[in-house]
């Protein structure tokens, strides 16, 4: 399994319907590209769910590259799962004492 993210990527205010209905059918064929759902909020047009064997950065600096993209922010998935990790122990730890 490679590296997993949430991309929030926003289109440009001048996109169309057309345009963005297009935009979705281009991002489900970038071949890191696991999902493609368009949202409505604050956030962002559109989330990617990504799978990037080396680079998180790469895919979403490939995909920020298009026209119509106005943004895009990662949100990296971790598992906390995983054992032996010095920075998840950490994160656990951080979680029960906020009371997460």
């Amino acid at each position: 399994m490679g590296l997993r993210a949430y991309l929030l990527v926003t289109a440009n205010d001048e996109v169309g319907q057309n345009e963005f209905v297009d935009a979705l059918l281009e991002l489900e064929k970038v071949p890191e590209v696991d999902f493609v759902d368009p949202v409505v909020g604050n956030l962002a047009d559109i989330v990617v769910m990504i799978e990037a064997p080396v680079s998180i950065e790469a895919v979403a600096r490939k995909i920020e590259a298009r026209p119509w993209v106005k943004a895009v922010r990662t949100l990296r998935i971790i598992s906390l799962f995983e054992r032996h990790t010095a920075s998840k122990k950490e994160l656990l730890k951080a979680l029960h004492e906020s009371g997460f």
